[in-house]
Protein backbone atom coordinates (compact mmCIF):
# COMPACT_ATOMS: atom_id res chain seq x y z
CA UNK A 1 0.00 0.00 0.00
CA UNK A 2 2.82 2.67 0.41
CA UNK A 3 5.50 0.94 -1.78
CA UNK A 4 5.21 3.29 -3.70
CA UNK A 5 5.19 7.30 -3.62
CA UNK A 6 1.92 9.03 -2.02
CA UNK A 7 0.60 12.61 -2.29
CA UNK A 8 -0.66 14.06 0.59
CA UNK A 9 -4.68 15.51 -0.14
CA UNK A 10 -5.16 17.28 3.49
CA UNK A 11 -3.84 17.11 7.14
CA UNK A 12 -6.28 18.14 9.75
CA UNK A 13 -6.34 18.15 13.43
CA UNK A 14 -8.53 16.15 15.66
CA UNK A 15 -11.17 18.22 17.71
CA UNK A 16 -12.13 16.67 20.53
CA UNK A 17 -15.13 15.26 19.42
CA UNK A 18 -13.39 13.65 16.62
CA UNK A 19 -10.52 12.11 18.88
CA UNK A 20 -13.98 10.65 20.90
CA UNK A 21 -15.33 8.88 17.87
CA UNK A 22 -11.77 7.49 16.92
CA UNK A 23 -11.63 5.49 20.34
CA UNK A 24 -14.95 4.53 20.05
CA UNK A 25 -14.34 2.86 16.81
CA UNK A 26 -10.86 1.50 18.29
CA UNK A 27 -13.30 -0.23 21.06
CA UNK A 28 -15.87 -1.24 18.55
CA UNK A 29 -13.50 -3.06 16.01
CA UNK A 30 -10.75 -4.49 18.01
CA UNK A 31 -12.40 -6.82 20.51
CA UNK A 32 -8.92 -6.55 22.54
CA UNK A 33 -9.09 -3.12 22.81
CA UNK A 34 -9.59 -2.26 26.52
CA UNK A 35 -10.11 1.24 27.42
CA UNK A 36 -7.00 0.86 29.34
CA UNK A 37 -5.01 -0.01 26.06
CA UNK A 38 -6.99 3.11 23.62
CA UNK A 39 -5.48 5.28 26.23
CA UNK A 40 -2.23 4.00 25.33
CA UNK A 41 -2.60 4.38 21.41
CA UNK A 42 -4.65 7.22 21.56
CA UNK A 43 -3.64 9.88 24.88
CA UNK A 44 -6.14 11.86 26.34
CA UNK A 45 -4.32 15.42 26.15
CA UNK A 46 -2.38 13.94 22.62
CA UNK A 47 -1.81 15.74 19.73
CA UNK A 48 -3.74 13.77 16.90
CA UNK A 49 -4.36 14.75 13.37
CA UNK A 50 -6.08 13.03 10.16
CA UNK A 51 -4.02 12.73 6.89
CA UNK A 52 -5.70 11.88 3.78
CA UNK A 53 -3.12 10.49 1.74
CA UNK A 54 -3.67 9.55 -2.25
CA UNK A 55 -2.27 5.96 -3.14
CA UNK A 56 -0.03 5.47 -6.33
CA UNK A 57 -3.43 3.27 -7.16
CA UNK A 58 -5.14 6.35 -7.42
CA UNK A 59 -7.20 5.17 -3.53
CA UNK A 60 -7.56 7.62 -0.99
CA UNK A 61 -6.81 6.29 3.01
CA UNK A 62 -6.80 8.00 5.88
CA UNK A 63 -3.63 8.17 8.36
CA UNK A 64 -4.49 9.07 12.05
CA UNK A 65 -1.12 10.32 13.57
CA UNK A 66 -0.60 10.61 17.17
CA UNK A 67 1.94 12.62 19.10
CA UNK A 68 4.05 12.24 15.53
CA UNK A 69 3.24 8.68 15.03
CA UNK A 70 0.73 7.21 12.72
CA UNK A 71 -1.40 4.81 14.25
CA UNK A 72 -4.14 3.73 12.44
CA UNK A 73 -5.17 3.38 9.04
CA UNK A 74 -8.45 4.35 7.61
CA UNK A 75 -9.52 2.15 4.72
CA UNK A 76 -13.37 3.63 4.92
CA UNK A 77 -15.06 0.54 5.99
CA UNK A 78 -12.19 -0.40 8.29
CA UNK A 79 -9.49 0.51 10.40
CA UNK A 80 -5.85 -1.15 10.08
CA UNK A 81 -3.25 -0.49 12.87
CA UNK A 82 0.05 0.41 12.13
CA UNK A 83 2.93 -1.58 13.12
CA UNK A 84 4.06 1.02 15.61
CA UNK A 85 0.56 0.59 17.45
CA UNK A 86 1.09 -2.89 17.42
CA UNK A 87 4.46 -2.08 19.35
CA UNK A 88 2.60 -0.62 22.37
CA UNK A 89 -0.47 -2.80 22.28
CA UNK A 90 0.78 -6.13 20.95
CA UNK A 91 -2.44 -8.29 21.08
CA UNK A 92 -4.56 -5.91 19.00
CA UNK A 93 -4.67 -8.27 16.37
CA UNK A 94 -3.55 -12.04 15.80
CA UNK A 95 0.39 -12.21 15.10
CA UNK A 96 1.85 -15.04 13.53
CA UNK A 97 6.12 -15.28 13.43
CA UNK A 98 7.80 -15.62 10.19
CA UNK A 99 11.62 -16.76 9.03
CA UNK A 100 13.66 -13.83 10.18
CA UNK A 101 15.24 -13.43 6.15
CA UNK A 102 11.46 -13.20 5.21
CA UNK A 103 10.84 -9.74 6.01
CA UNK A 104 13.38 -8.37 4.34
CA UNK A 105 12.26 -9.82 0.66
CA UNK A 106 8.53 -8.32 1.56
CA UNK A 107 9.69 -4.98 2.32
CA UNK A 108 11.35 -5.42 -0.72
CA UNK A 109 7.92 -5.93 -2.35
CA UNK A 110 7.44 -9.94 -2.69
CA UNK A 111 3.97 -11.10 -1.21
CA UNK A 112 3.97 -13.66 2.23
CA UNK A 113 3.73 -17.22 1.34
CA UNK A 114 3.18 -19.79 3.33
CA UNK A 115 6.76 -21.71 3.58
CA UNK A 116 7.82 -18.12 4.83
CA UNK A 117 5.14 -18.92 8.01
CA UNK A 118 6.24 -20.85 11.47
CA UNK A 119 3.36 -23.29 11.78
CA UNK A 120 3.83 -24.25 15.11
CA UNK A 121 0.74 -25.69 15.74
CA UNK A 122 0.44 -25.09 19.55
CA UNK A 123 1.37 -21.13 19.44
CA UNK A 124 -0.30 -20.59 16.30
CA UNK A 125 -2.82 -17.90 16.65
CA UNK A 126 -6.72 -18.57 15.19
CA UNK A 127 -8.37 -15.75 12.14
CA UNK A 128 -10.49 -16.58 9.81
CA UNK A 129 -9.91 -15.66 6.11
CA UNK A 130 -10.17 -11.71 5.67
CA UNK A 131 -9.13 -11.02 8.94
CA UNK A 132 -6.72 -8.35 9.50
CA UNK A 133 -3.29 -9.67 10.79
CA UNK A 134 0.55 -8.99 11.97
CA UNK A 135 3.74 -10.95 11.21
CA UNK A 136 6.60 -10.64 14.01
CA UNK A 137 10.24 -12.41 13.49
CA UNK A 138 11.34 -15.38 15.52
CA UNK A 139 14.18 -13.09 16.92
CA UNK A 140 12.19 -10.11 17.07
CA UNK A 141 8.61 -10.51 18.68
CA UNK A 142 8.28 -6.11 17.59
CA UNK A 143 5.78 -6.70 14.42
CA UNK A 144 7.37 -5.85 11.13
CA UNK A 145 3.70 -6.76 8.58
CA UNK A 146 0.48 -5.55 8.96
CA UNK A 147 -1.87 -7.29 6.14
CA UNK A 148 -5.29 -9.33 5.41
CA UNK A 149 -4.85 -13.08 5.68
CA UNK A 150 -6.06 -14.53 2.77
CA UNK A 151 -6.57 -17.55 4.21
CA UNK A 152 -7.61 -19.05 7.74
CA UNK A 153 -5.48 -20.01 10.05
CA UNK A 154 -6.66 -24.11 9.36
CA UNK A 155 -5.68 -23.61 6.06
CA UNK A 156 -2.55 -21.81 6.92
CA UNK A 157 -1.36 -24.54 8.88
CA UNK A 158 -1.37 -27.56 6.47
CA UNK A 159 -0.32 -24.90 3.40
CA UNK A 160 2.61 -25.95 1.69
CA UNK A 161 2.33 -23.27 -1.14
CA UNK A 162 0.88 -20.19 -1.93
CA UNK A 163 0.44 -16.54 -0.97
CA UNK A 164 -1.27 -16.25 2.51
CA UNK A 165 -0.82 -12.49 3.25
CA UNK A 166 -2.19 -9.38 1.44
CA UNK A 167 0.40 -6.52 2.66
CA UNK A 168 -1.00 -3.80 3.60
CA UNK A 169 1.46 -1.92 5.34
CA UNK A 170 5.45 -2.97 6.15
CA UNK A 171 8.13 -1.95 8.50
CA UNK A 172 9.97 0.34 6.72
CA UNK A 173 7.94 1.54 3.67
CA UNK A 174 7.39 4.95 2.83
CA UNK A 175 5.32 5.21 5.55
CA UNK A 176 7.81 4.91 8.14
CA UNK A 177 10.17 6.73 6.06
CA UNK A 178 7.79 9.35 5.94
CA UNK A 179 9.35 13.02 7.03
CA UNK A 180 6.31 14.16 8.76
CA UNK A 181 6.60 11.76 11.70
CA UNK A 182 9.16 11.14 14.42
CA UNK A 183 11.85 8.85 13.75
CA UNK A 184 10.49 5.41 13.54
CA UNK A 185 12.43 2.93 15.32
CA UNK A 186 11.71 -0.99 15.14
CA UNK A 187 11.76 -1.88 19.01
CA UNK A 188 13.43 -5.39 20.45
CA UNK A 189 10.60 -7.53 21.63
CA UNK A 190 10.73 -11.46 23.06
CA UNK A 191 8.67 -13.44 20.31
CA UNK A 192 4.70 -13.63 21.32
CA UNK A 193 4.06 -17.06 22.74
CA UNK A 194 0.67 -17.88 22.02
CA UNK A 195 -0.78 -21.22 23.59
CA UNK A 196 -3.88 -22.87 21.76
CA UNK A 197 -4.77 -24.29 24.97
CA UNK A 198 -6.00 -20.71 26.81
CA UNK A 199 -7.60 -19.83 23.21
CA UNK A 200 -9.76 -23.33 22.65
CA UNK A 201 -11.02 -22.44 26.69
CA UNK A 202 -11.76 -18.97 26.44
CA UNK A 203 -13.64 -19.71 23.12
CA UNK A 204 -15.62 -22.81 23.58
CA UNK A 205 -17.96 -20.82 25.38
CA UNK A 206 -18.87 -19.27 21.97
CA UNK A 207 -18.64 -21.73 20.23
CA UNK A 208 -21.60 -21.30 17.61
CA UNK A 209 -23.08 -24.30 15.55
CA UNK A 210 -24.42 -22.34 11.83
CA UNK A 211 -27.61 -23.40 10.91
CA UNK A 212 -28.76 -24.98 7.39
CA UNK A 213 -28.60 -21.37 5.55
CA UNK A 214 -24.67 -20.67 5.95
CA UNK A 215 -24.83 -19.89 2.14
CA UNK A 216 -26.75 -16.75 3.36
CA UNK A 217 -24.57 -15.29 5.44
CA UNK A 218 -25.27 -12.17 7.25
CA UNK A 219 -24.09 -8.93 5.60
CA UNK A 220 -23.44 -6.51 9.05
CA UNK A 221 -20.01 -5.99 8.88
CA UNK A 222 -19.70 -6.68 12.83
CA UNK A 223 -20.77 -10.15 13.91
CA UNK A 224 -23.89 -10.43 16.55
CA UNK A 225 -23.10 -13.13 18.95
CA UNK A 226 -26.20 -15.59 18.75
CA UNK A 227 -26.41 -18.70 21.27
CA UNK A 228 -27.68 -21.59 18.42
CA UNK A 229 -28.33 -24.59 19.56
CA UNK A 230 -26.99 -27.93 18.17
CA UNK A 231 -29.97 -29.96 15.95
CA UNK A 232 -29.78 -32.47 13.96
CA UNK A 233 -30.51 -31.93 10.17
CA UNK A 234 -33.12 -34.63 8.70
CA UNK A 235 -32.39 -35.39 5.35
CA UNK A 236 -35.63 -33.19 3.86
CA UNK A 237 -32.67 -29.88 4.97
CA UNK A 238 -30.28 -31.74 3.17
CA UNK A 239 -31.69 -32.78 -0.30
CA UNK A 240 -32.60 -28.71 -0.04
CA UNK A 241 -28.85 -27.68 0.70
CA UNK A 242 -28.03 -29.84 -2.07
CA UNK A 243 -30.54 -28.54 -4.71
CA UNK A 244 -29.81 -24.84 -3.97
CA UNK A 245 -26.06 -25.09 -4.69
CA UNK A 246 -27.69 -26.67 -8.84
CA UNK A 247 -27.08 -24.50 -11.82
CA UNK A 248 -28.16 -21.27 -12.41
CA UNK A 249 -30.62 -22.69 -15.32
CA UNK A 250 -32.79 -25.06 -12.22
CA UNK A 251 -32.64 -21.28 -10.32
CA UNK A 252 -34.27 -19.97 -13.07
CA UNK A 253 -37.08 -22.53 -13.85
CA UNK A 254 -37.77 -22.89 -10.03
CA UNK A 255 -38.00 -18.59 -9.57
CA UNK A 256 -40.33 -18.87 -12.61
CA UNK A 257 -42.37 -21.44 -11.26
CA UNK A 258 -42.73 -20.02 -7.74
CA UNK A 259 -43.66 -16.88 -9.46
CA UNK A 260 -46.33 -17.98 -11.44
CA UNK A 261 -47.39 -20.07 -8.08
CA UNK A 262 -47.22 -16.72 -6.07
CA UNK A 263 -49.93 -15.35 -8.84
CA UNK A 264 -52.34 -18.12 -7.96
CA UNK A 265 -51.50 -18.02 -4.19
CA UNK A 266 -50.55 -15.52 -1.47
CA UNK A 267 -48.38 -16.30 1.61
CA UNK A 268 -50.35 -15.40 4.98
CA UNK A 269 -50.39 -12.49 6.29
CA UNK A 270 -48.76 -12.56 9.74
CA UNK A 271 -50.82 -11.31 12.47
CA UNK A 272 -47.76 -8.83 14.40
CA UNK A 273 -46.14 -6.16 13.08
CA UNK A 274 -42.72 -7.17 12.84
CA UNK A 275 -44.20 -10.15 11.08
CA UNK A 276 -45.85 -7.65 8.68
CA UNK A 277 -42.82 -5.28 8.19
CA UNK A 278 -41.08 -8.37 7.04
CA UNK A 279 -44.10 -9.56 4.92
CA UNK A 280 -43.51 -6.56 3.17
CA UNK A 281 -40.16 -6.49 2.39
CA UNK A 282 -40.23 -10.27 1.09
CA UNK A 283 -43.17 -8.86 -1.59
CA UNK A 284 -41.05 -5.89 -2.77
CA UNK A 285 -37.84 -7.79 -2.98
CA UNK A 286 -39.75 -10.75 -5.27
CA UNK A 287 -42.17 -8.16 -7.21
CA UNK A 288 -39.92 -5.13 -7.50
CA UNK A 289 -36.14 -6.44 -6.71
CA UNK A 290 -35.21 -6.93 -10.64
CA UNK A 291 -36.09 -3.46 -11.73
CA UNK A 292 -35.61 -0.94 -9.08
CA UNK A 293 -32.83 1.59 -9.44
CA UNK A 294 -29.98 1.50 -6.67
CA UNK A 295 -28.85 2.85 -4.38
CA UNK A 296 -32.48 3.34 -2.95
CA UNK A 297 -32.70 5.24 0.20
CA UNK A 298 -34.43 4.11 3.16
CA UNK A 299 -37.32 6.86 3.43
CA UNK A 300 -38.51 6.30 0.43
CA UNK A 301 -38.17 2.47 1.00
CA UNK A 302 -40.40 2.30 4.02
CA UNK A 303 -43.37 5.43 2.03
CA UNK A 304 -43.32 4.02 -1.65
CA UNK A 305 -41.91 0.33 -1.45
CA UNK A 306 -43.48 -1.27 1.75
CA UNK A 307 -46.84 0.42 2.76
CA UNK A 308 -48.42 -0.41 -0.85
CA UNK A 309 -47.95 -4.05 -0.11
CA UNK A 310 -49.65 -3.40 3.49
CA UNK A 311 -53.64 -5.14 2.84
CA UNK A 312 -56.01 -2.74 3.04
CA UNK A 313 -57.21 -3.28 6.58
CA UNK A 314 -53.85 -3.69 8.54
CA UNK A 315 -51.70 -0.05 8.91
CA UNK A 316 -48.06 -0.67 8.68
CA UNK A 317 -45.77 1.47 11.41
CA UNK A 318 -43.12 0.61 12.22
CA UNK A 319 -43.58 2.16 15.40
CA UNK A 320 -45.69 -0.66 16.80
CA UNK A 321 -43.21 -2.85 15.96
CA UNK A 322 -40.57 -4.15 18.72
CA UNK A 323 -37.54 -2.33 16.12
CA UNK A 324 -39.07 0.99 16.92
CA UNK A 325 -37.17 2.43 14.31
CA UNK A 326 -36.73 1.92 10.39
CA UNK A 327 -32.88 1.32 10.99
CA UNK A 328 -33.10 -1.11 13.60
CA UNK A 329 -35.72 -3.28 11.50
CA UNK A 330 -33.21 -3.09 7.89
CA UNK A 331 -30.45 -4.20 10.27
CA UNK A 332 -32.20 -6.74 11.30
CA UNK A 333 -32.62 -8.15 7.80
CA UNK A 334 -29.15 -7.48 6.86
CA UNK A 335 -28.01 -10.11 9.77
CA UNK A 336 -30.65 -12.06 7.59
CA UNK A 337 -28.60 -11.57 4.77
CA UNK A 338 -31.75 -10.33 2.47
CA UNK A 339 -30.39 -6.78 2.14
CA UNK A 340 -26.93 -4.53 2.11
CA UNK A 341 -27.53 -1.09 3.45
CA UNK A 342 -24.46 1.28 3.59
CA UNK A 343 -24.30 5.67 4.47
CA UNK A 344 -23.98 7.02 0.97
CA UNK A 345 -24.57 10.42 2.43
CA UNK A 346 -23.83 11.60 6.10
CA UNK A 347 -26.35 10.39 7.85
CA UNK A 348 -28.49 9.03 4.76
CA UNK A 349 -28.87 5.39 4.54
CA UNK A 350 -29.17 3.29 1.57
CA UNK A 351 -29.93 0.08 -0.10
CA UNK A 352 -26.76 -0.79 -2.15
CA UNK A 353 -27.77 -4.39 -2.71
CA UNK A 354 -30.76 -7.21 -2.60
CA UNK A 355 -30.18 -10.80 -2.61
CA UNK A 356 -32.53 -12.39 -4.76
CA UNK A 357 -31.80 -15.45 -5.06
CA UNK A 358 -32.25 -15.66 -1.54
CA UNK A 359 -34.43 -19.17 -0.64
CA UNK A 360 -36.86 -16.90 0.97
CA UNK A 361 -37.22 -14.41 -1.13
CA UNK A 362 -37.73 -17.37 -4.14
CA UNK A 363 -40.40 -19.52 -2.05
CA UNK A 364 -42.46 -16.23 -1.22
CA UNK A 365 -45.82 -15.81 -2.25
CA UNK A 366 -45.95 -12.16 -2.77
CA UNK A 367 -49.09 -10.20 -3.78
CA UNK A 368 -49.65 -7.80 -6.79
CA UNK A 369 -48.43 -4.25 -6.17
CA UNK A 370 -51.72 -2.57 -6.01
CA UNK A 371 -51.87 0.70 -8.25
CA UNK A 372 -49.86 3.61 -7.42
CA UNK A 373 -52.38 5.86 -6.42
CA UNK A 374 -52.52 9.15 -3.76
CA UNK A 375 -52.57 8.24 0.20
CA UNK A 376 -55.56 10.77 0.55
CA UNK A 377 -57.24 11.88 -2.11
CA UNK A 378 -59.20 15.15 -1.92
CA UNK A 379 -62.40 15.23 -0.12
CA UNK A 380 -65.57 14.12 -1.46
CA UNK A 381 -67.35 15.51 -4.37
CA UNK A 382 -64.06 17.96 -5.10
CA UNK A 383 -62.45 17.75 -8.67
CA UNK A 384 -59.53 15.73 -9.24
CA UNK A 385 -56.16 17.02 -11.10
CA UNK A 386 -54.82 15.40 -14.02
CA UNK A 387 -52.39 12.40 -13.02
CA UNK A 388 -48.81 13.54 -14.07
CA UNK A 389 -46.51 12.21 -16.41
CA UNK A 390 -44.25 9.08 -14.37
CA UNK A 391 -40.60 11.32 -14.95
CA UNK A 392 -37.23 9.32 -15.28
CA UNK A 393 -33.62 10.21 -15.94
CA UNK A 394 -32.13 8.88 -18.65
CA UNK A 395 -28.86 8.99 -20.63
CA UNK A 396 -28.76 8.16 -24.40
CA UNK A 397 -25.68 6.55 -25.95
CA UNK A 398 -23.05 8.78 -27.91
CA UNK A 399 -20.28 7.99 -30.43
CA UNK A 400 -18.01 8.34 -27.53
CA UNK A 401 -19.05 5.32 -25.75
CA UNK A 402 -21.28 3.61 -28.91
CA UNK A 403 -18.14 0.85 -28.96
CA UNK A 404 -18.65 -0.21 -25.00
CA UNK A 405 -22.38 -0.25 -25.39
CA UNK A 406 -22.46 -2.14 -28.71
CA UNK A 407 -24.87 -3.65 -29.90
CA UNK A 408 -26.94 -0.88 -28.87
CA UNK A 409 -27.17 2.11 -31.78
CA UNK A 410 -26.24 5.60 -30.99
CA UNK A 411 -29.14 7.67 -29.24
CA UNK A 412 -30.45 4.48 -26.97
CA UNK A 413 -31.63 5.42 -23.98
CA UNK A 414 -30.76 3.71 -20.50
CA UNK A 415 -31.22 4.43 -16.34
CA UNK A 416 -28.30 4.48 -14.42
CA UNK A 417 -28.61 1.00 -13.24
CA UNK A 418 -28.53 -0.39 -17.06
CA UNK A 419 -25.51 1.90 -17.71
CA UNK A 420 -24.03 0.45 -14.83
CA UNK A 421 -24.99 -3.81 -15.29
CA UNK A 422 -24.07 -2.68 -19.33
CA UNK A 423 -20.10 -1.20 -18.25
CA UNK A 424 -20.30 -5.20 -15.76
CA UNK A 425 -20.82 -7.21 -18.25
CA UNK A 426 -18.33 -5.63 -20.68
CA UNK A 427 -15.55 -5.78 -17.72
CA UNK A 428 -16.60 -9.71 -17.25
CA UNK A 429 -16.59 -10.42 -20.62
CA UNK A 430 -12.89 -9.22 -20.99
CA UNK A 431 -11.44 -10.58 -18.02
CA UNK A 432 -11.05 -6.41 -16.96
CA UNK A 433 -12.47 -6.55 -13.56
CA UNK A 434 -10.08 -6.39 -10.53
CA UNK A 435 -11.16 -5.81 -6.69
CA UNK A 436 -13.08 -2.77 -6.45
CA UNK A 437 -11.62 -1.52 -9.62
CA UNK A 438 -11.24 -2.28 -13.60
CA UNK A 439 -8.47 -2.36 -16.04
CA UNK A 440 -8.73 -0.55 -18.87
CA UNK A 441 -8.59 -1.40 -22.13
CA UNK A 442 -8.42 0.63 -25.02
CA UNK A 443 -12.19 1.56 -25.38
CA UNK A 444 -12.47 2.65 -21.96
CA UNK A 445 -9.24 3.96 -21.21
CA UNK A 446 -10.83 6.50 -24.60
CA UNK A 447 -13.48 7.41 -23.09
CA UNK A 448 -12.32 8.08 -19.48
CA UNK A 449 -8.65 9.53 -21.07
CA UNK A 450 -6.51 7.38 -18.98
CA UNK A 451 -3.69 4.99 -20.38
CA UNK A 452 -4.49 1.71 -21.07
CA UNK A 453 -4.11 -0.71 -18.15
CA UNK A 454 -4.75 1.73 -15.67
CA UNK A 455 -6.59 0.80 -12.87
CA UNK A 456 -9.90 2.95 -12.32
CA UNK A 457 -12.07 2.58 -9.59
CA UNK A 458 -16.13 1.25 -10.45
CA UNK A 459 -17.29 4.57 -9.07
CA UNK A 460 -15.24 6.72 -11.08
CA UNK A 461 -15.60 4.95 -13.92
CA UNK A 462 -19.26 4.77 -14.16
CA UNK A 463 -19.18 8.57 -13.10
CA UNK A 464 -16.90 9.42 -16.21
CA UNK A 465 -19.21 6.81 -18.49
CA UNK A 466 -22.30 8.67 -17.69
CA UNK A 467 -20.51 12.43 -17.86
CA UNK A 468 -20.35 11.18 -21.84
CA UNK A 469 -23.44 10.07 -22.86
CA UNK A 470 -26.61 12.82 -23.20
CA UNK A 471 -28.60 13.44 -20.02
CA UNK A 472 -32.36 12.90 -20.94
CA UNK A 473 -35.21 12.70 -19.68
CA UNK A 474 -38.61 10.62 -20.17
CA UNK A 475 -42.28 10.94 -19.58
CA UNK A 476 -44.76 8.39 -19.45
CA UNK A 477 -48.06 9.50 -19.56
CA UNK A 478 -50.93 7.86 -18.40
CA UNK A 479 -52.62 7.08 -21.82
CA UNK A 480 -49.73 5.60 -22.80
CA UNK A 481 -47.88 7.66 -24.42
CA UNK A 482 -43.84 8.31 -24.20
CA UNK A 483 -42.22 11.36 -24.38
CA UNK A 484 -38.29 11.69 -24.98
CA UNK A 485 -36.70 14.58 -24.18
CA UNK A 486 -32.68 15.06 -24.60
CA UNK A 487 -31.88 17.73 -21.99
CA UNK A 488 -32.66 17.39 -18.15
CA UNK A 489 -35.74 18.73 -16.80
CA UNK A 490 -35.77 22.06 -14.56
CA UNK A 491 -36.82 21.14 -11.18
CA UNK A 492 -40.32 22.83 -10.02
CA UNK A 493 -39.66 25.73 -8.10
CA UNK A 494 -41.97 27.20 -5.07
CA UNK A 495 -41.16 31.05 -4.10
CA UNK A 496 -42.63 32.86 -1.52
CA UNK A 497 -43.35 36.41 -2.45
CA UNK A 498 -44.36 39.16 -0.76
CA UNK A 499 -47.66 41.20 -2.43
CA UNK A 500 -48.81 44.79 -1.51
CA UNK A 501 -50.48 45.07 1.98
CA UNK A 502 -47.22 43.11 3.48
CA UNK A 503 -49.38 39.51 2.20
CA UNK A 504 -47.55 36.75 1.56
CA UNK A 505 -47.93 34.40 -1.82
CA UNK A 506 -46.85 31.11 -2.82
CA UNK A 507 -45.57 30.95 -6.45
CA UNK A 508 -45.08 28.12 -8.29
CA UNK A 509 -42.89 27.41 -11.45
CA UNK A 510 -41.98 25.14 -14.37
CA UNK A 511 -44.91 22.67 -13.46
CA UNK A 512 -46.45 22.71 -17.02
CA UNK A 513 -42.96 21.01 -18.09
CA UNK A 514 -44.01 18.12 -16.48
CA UNK A 515 -47.13 18.03 -17.49
CA UNK A 516 -49.15 19.27 -15.18
CA UNK A 517 -52.80 21.58 -15.96
CA UNK A 518 -52.48 24.50 -14.34
CA UNK A 519 -55.73 25.66 -14.52
CA UNK A 520 -57.00 22.62 -13.50
CA UNK A 521 -54.45 21.98 -10.69
CA UNK A 522 -55.12 25.47 -9.20
CA UNK A 523 -58.81 24.75 -8.70
CA UNK A 524 -57.99 21.15 -7.37
CA UNK A 525 -55.62 22.73 -4.48
CA UNK A 526 -57.99 25.71 -3.57
CA UNK A 527 -60.69 23.54 -2.89
CA UNK A 528 -57.48 21.76 -0.73
CA UNK A 529 -56.57 24.28 0.52
CA UNK A 530 -59.09 26.97 1.58
CA UNK A 531 -57.32 29.54 0.45
CA UNK A 532 -57.64 31.40 -3.35
CA UNK A 533 -55.33 29.93 -5.70
CA UNK A 534 -54.56 31.15 -9.78
CA UNK A 535 -52.79 31.26 -12.38
CA UNK A 536 -50.53 33.86 -12.97
CA UNK A 537 -47.24 34.78 -14.89
CA UNK A 538 -44.43 37.67 -13.16
CA UNK A 539 -42.66 39.96 -14.76
CA UNK A 540 -38.87 37.70 -14.65
CA UNK A 541 -40.98 34.29 -15.85
CA UNK A 542 -41.06 32.66 -18.99
CA UNK A 543 -44.42 30.74 -18.50
CA UNK A 544 -47.32 30.63 -16.32
CA UNK A 545 -46.89 30.24 -12.95
CA UNK A 546 -49.54 28.81 -9.77
CA UNK A 547 -50.39 31.08 -7.35
CA UNK A 548 -51.88 30.31 -3.87
CA UNK A 549 -52.71 32.72 -0.69
CA UNK A 550 -49.92 32.50 1.65
CA UNK A 551 -46.72 30.20 2.69
CA UNK A 552 -48.15 27.08 0.95
CA UNK A 553 -44.96 25.65 0.56
CA UNK A 554 -45.54 22.30 2.59
CA UNK A 555 -48.90 21.25 1.00
CA UNK A 556 -47.54 21.99 -2.48
CA UNK A 557 -44.36 19.64 -1.78
CA UNK A 558 -46.36 17.32 -0.13
CA UNK A 559 -49.24 17.53 -2.98
CA UNK A 560 -46.29 16.72 -5.39
CA UNK A 561 -44.19 14.37 -4.26
CA UNK A 562 -46.27 12.33 -1.28
CA UNK A 563 -49.80 12.18 -3.82
CA UNK A 564 -48.61 12.27 -7.72
CA UNK A 565 -45.45 10.35 -6.85
CA UNK A 566 -43.10 13.16 -8.44
CA UNK A 567 -39.09 12.40 -6.71
CA UNK A 568 -37.78 14.65 -4.57
CA UNK A 569 -35.13 15.61 -6.69
CA UNK A 570 -37.52 17.27 -9.05
CA UNK A 571 -38.61 19.43 -6.38
CA UNK A 572 -36.61 21.98 -5.56
CA UNK A 573 -36.35 22.78 -1.54
CA UNK A 574 -38.56 19.78 -0.95
CA UNK A 575 -37.14 18.63 2.00
CA UNK A 576 -37.19 22.09 3.65
CA UNK A 577 -40.73 22.59 2.66
CA UNK A 578 -41.78 18.79 4.10
CA UNK A 579 -40.22 19.90 7.38
CA UNK A 580 -42.41 22.65 8.19
CA UNK A 581 -45.11 22.74 10.10
CA UNK A 582 -48.72 22.79 8.87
Amino acid sequence: MFAKPYKLKSNNTLKNSEKKYLVQRIQNEFPKATEEKVKELVPIKSNSSCMKLILHSGDTVGVYVVDGVPMMIDLGEKLVPTVCALWKVNDLIPVISIHSPVLSKVQGGAPLYAPGVVTDSAKFPQFPRGAVIAACTTDNGAAGIIGRAVISSADLLIATMGVCLETYHVFGDLLCKDTKFSKITRPKLDPSVYDITEAISADISQLQIQPVREEWPSLVKEPVAVTNEPKVIPDAEQDVQVESTSLQEEQDINDSVATACSEEEEDEIPADMDGLLRWCLLSFLKREGKHIELPLKTNLLYKNHLMPYCPSDRTLDVKKSTYKKMGKFLEAMEREGLIQVREVDKGVDALVALQLAHPLVRHHRAPARPPAGPPAGPPAGAPQAPAPPRVRELHCVTAHVAEIFAPLKKGTALSAGEVRAALARYAAARGLAARGAVALDAALAKVAARQPQELMKWEELMSTVLGRMTPSTEMSFPDGTVKLTKSRLEPIKMQVVTRSGNKKVTLVSNLEAFGFELPSLAHASQLRVGAACGVTRSPAARADQLLLQGDQTHFVAKLLIEEYGLPKKFVEGADKALNKKK
